[in-house]
């Protein structure tokens, strides 16, 4: 993990995350699964990394007004 630190509130920017192997999922409908995935975040702070890092489950949501297909 690389990081660069930005401000007395310990954010960090930049920072990838490597999540290990994953099963992927759409609503309840396995996908299927993947050896290892990488994420980039680009601002966090170092126990949010934390909580990041050891949950079990990562939802992905869309965010409003973005586009895509």
């Amino acid at each position: 993990m690389s990081a660069d630190i930005t401000d007395s509130e310990d954010k960090v920017t930049n920072v990838r995350v490597d999540l290990g192997a994953r099963i992927i999922m759409a609503g309840q409908e396995v996908l299927g699964s993947c050896d290892n995935i990488s994420i980039l975040i680009a601002e966090s702070t170092e126990e949010e990394l934390q909580k990041l890092k050891g949950a079990h489950e990562i939802r992905l949501v869309k965010m409003l007004g973005e586009s895509g297909r």
